[in-house]
């Protein structure tokens, strides 16, 4: 019903009802006082009956803007929190898909980037707009048939894919329960009643005989106040409408936090595998010492990495992450190229791959690991994919990260 008020600034809207409920009680007052007061109030019982008669339907009109006001709240917190459920099973379905193998992983995640971005930078301009955008449909489509199209190869796989299905299962009723509830507010009936209450409320209080400064006093701050509860009541019936809406922070939360480091970080790593791959297949060859460490020399086709900082400079300069290189040496996986900097400020080759950490668990299958990871005692999200040697092995580990 009052539409309009989406379009114009909160701050102008309120001000809007607070003088038009104070003109209007001020007009009638002034008015009454002119036109009718000697008419009206003949006898001196009728102020009070005027009284009486203004505080009892006061009371049951004060129930009922006071349900009204409260059951846009409960529904604007509802809708509030959908939306904080829904981008957190987007989260936990960009994570999954982490695990993936490639290029299946790279795919959906950039699928899940830009339906994410899209709903931010336009679909949600539409939704405060009252417009229920299709567009972010056509994209998730998109998305489900190449998620639908995977077929797991190995058990952890399948574990893998079964979750991601849930967690997109729940992203889509979520989802579906915030475009549903785009156009739903309060019946326009119901707004009619307030409306119609309120000019009674304020009509009453115009009719009642006291002086002319106390009356217009007492009125303003009754019409003030009873403006400003419908305003606000007006401004959260329909949640995503308007300056006074929830947003896509819970959504901009997730890609700037989670999306964006991860698309670096992935980036990073494509970048090392085909930098290195140009120099040709990987190997091992040979002892190196690093950082005091003898270890074995990783080679990439005659070009030994160790001690070589060419390769991770490249791809921090074009990625902005962090990047390194590790060896196998027995159980352990050694930095041997990086620009990782320890707290002292130098280079931290010759450490080792967090032994307890969840990457490790993941290369020591042979398979990659995506996600959030300490190191050196800080926070990062974290890419590692294996470095494989022409029978399958795994000798060393590609790594990038960026900081949380």
């Amino acid at each position: 019903m009052f539409y309009w008020i989406y379009d114009q600034p909160s701050a102008a809207v309120g001000l809007v009802f607070a003088l038009g409920f104070l003109a209007f009680v001020w007009l009638a007052t002034l008015l009454f006082h002119r036109y009718f007061h000697p008419w009206f109030h003949t006898e001196g019982r009728a102020n009070d009956m005027v009284g009486f008669a203004l505080s009892s339907f006061s009371v049951f009109y004060g129930i009922l803007v006071g349900l009204i006001a409260v059951a846009a709240y409960q529904n604007f917190g509802n809708l509030e929190d959908v939306v904080t459920r829904e981008a957190s099973s987007l989260a936990a379905m960009y994570r999954d898909l982490g695990g993936y193998p490639q290029p299946e992983r790279s795919r959906l995640q950039g699928w899940l980037r830009d339906y994410t971005r899209y709903e931010i930078e336009r679909d949600w301009p539409q939704l405060q707009h009252g417009i229920v955008p299709w567009e972010g449909s056509h994209r998730l489509e998109q998305f489900m048939d190449e998620l639908l199209a995977f077929e797991p190869r190995r058990t952890g796989e399948q574990l893998l894919h079964a979750e991601a299905l849930r967690q997109l299962n729940s992203f889509m009723d979520l989802r579906q329960v915030r475009l549903t509830n785009v156009e739903v507010g309060i019946p326009a009936v119901m707004w009619w009643v307030v409306g119609i209450g309120a000019f009674i409320v304020l009509l009453l209080v115009a009719m009642l005989d006291m002086d002319i400064h106390v009356h217009l006093t007492l009125g303003a701050a009754l019409s003030v106040f009873l403006g400003l509860v419908i305003f606000l009541t007006a401004e959260m019936d329909h949640p995503f409408r308007g300056h006074v809406s929830v947003g896509p922070d819970a959504f901009r939360s997730v890609y700037t936090r989670l999306m964006q480091p991860n698309d670096a970080v992935s980036k990073a790593i494509e970048h090392l595998i085909a930098n290195t791959g140009r120099l040709g297949g990987p190997r091992l060859q040979g002892t190196v010492v690093v950082a005091g460490k003898a270890v074995p020399g990783l080679y990439f086709g005659d070009t030994r990495v160790n001690n070589s900082f060419d390769l991770v400079d490249r791809a921090v300069r074009d990625t902005g992450c962090t990047a390194s290189l590790f060896v196998r040496s027995g159980d352990q996986y050694i930095r041997v190229a990086s620009d990782v900097r320890k707290s002292d400020g130098t280079l931290a080759i010759g450490t080792i791959l967090d032994p307890n950490g969840p990457a490790i668990r993941k290369i020591r299958q042979g398979d990659a690991y995506y996600g959030e990871a300490t190191i050196l005692g800080k926070p990062f999200i974290t890419g590692y994919e294996p470095i494989k040697d022409s029978s399958g092995t795994v000798i060393g580990v590609y790594g990038a990260d960026r900081n949380l």
